[in-house]
């Protein structure tokens, strides 16, 4: 199956909230949403008015004001080059690395995670988010699903597929509306030793009944996105 690529994103993974059914759910959680992980750098502090939140971020991160200062210029020239988008997007894996290595190699827990979705999804994507905005205000995941380009699986690790819904650049997850227990009541519900669905198929049955009015869900289109992890 061809997977067109979607982006790649540094991410902190965090614990499972208690909202989260730990039978179901394993006790740290990677996901593509930044409802539930951080996502670095978070754009809207860097392009935001407030000094306080600059302030708390810098802390959050332990860097140095010096460093903020660089973080702030580097994204904005690659913002310009158009090799990292908006919100926090990067378009190669060799640009994730660089930010990774330049600003956070001191948080151990950061990872580089790419995602993508098959060709039939993307064409249900393209078909749901039409019609885009002009090209220059086009988000990063729009962008990149319309090159149509499959992801490069050198150096990336499949983690499994994640019931995700896009918004406005990013991506609300089931575990946003606690989805887990409604698959579980309805459906076999196993996730793999990654935290992610293991099966496209299922993947696929979960998106359907999320996707159902009825549900309640985030007014999105839920699609099963393949999860790869950078492993070197």
């Amino acid at each position: 199956m061809k997977v067109i690529f979607g982006g790649y994103y540094i991410i902190t993974p965090i614990a499972r909230p208690d909202y989260m059914d730990k039978k179901l759910i394993p006790n740290t959680i990677l996901s593509a949403s930044d409802c539930i992980c951080d996502f670095h750098p978070e754009i809207n502090i860097l392009w935001g008015s407030s000094k306080e939140e600059k302030h708390k971020y810098i802390q959050r991160l332990n860097i140095s004001q010096s460093t903020y200062k660089e973080m702030e210029t580097w994204v904005e020239e690659k913002f310009k080059r158009e090799v990292f988008a908006y919100p926090q997007v990067f378009t190669t894996l060799e640009i994730a690395k660089e930010f990774l290595c330049k600003f956070l190699s001191h948080l151990s827990d950061a990872k580089i995670i790419g995602i993508g979705l098959s060709e039939k999804h993307v064409e249900e994507f393209i078909k749901y988010e039409e019609p885009f905005s002009e090209a220059e205000n086009q988000n990063g995941v729009e962008r990149l699903l319309l090159n149509g380009l499959p992801i490069e699986q050198k150096d990336l690790k499949f983690l499994g597929y994640e019931v995700i819904g896009y918004e406005n650049g990013g991506f609300h997850s089931y575990l946003c509306n606690r989805l887990e227990k409604d698959f579980n009541e309805h459906f076999k519900f196993i996730l793999n030793q990654n935290g992610f669905m293991p099966s496209l198929e299922d993947a696929i049955r979960y998106c359907n009944y999320s996707n159902n009015e009825d549900v309640g869900t985030e007014p999105v289109l839920w699609h099963p996105w393949a999860i790869y992890e950078y492993t070197k």
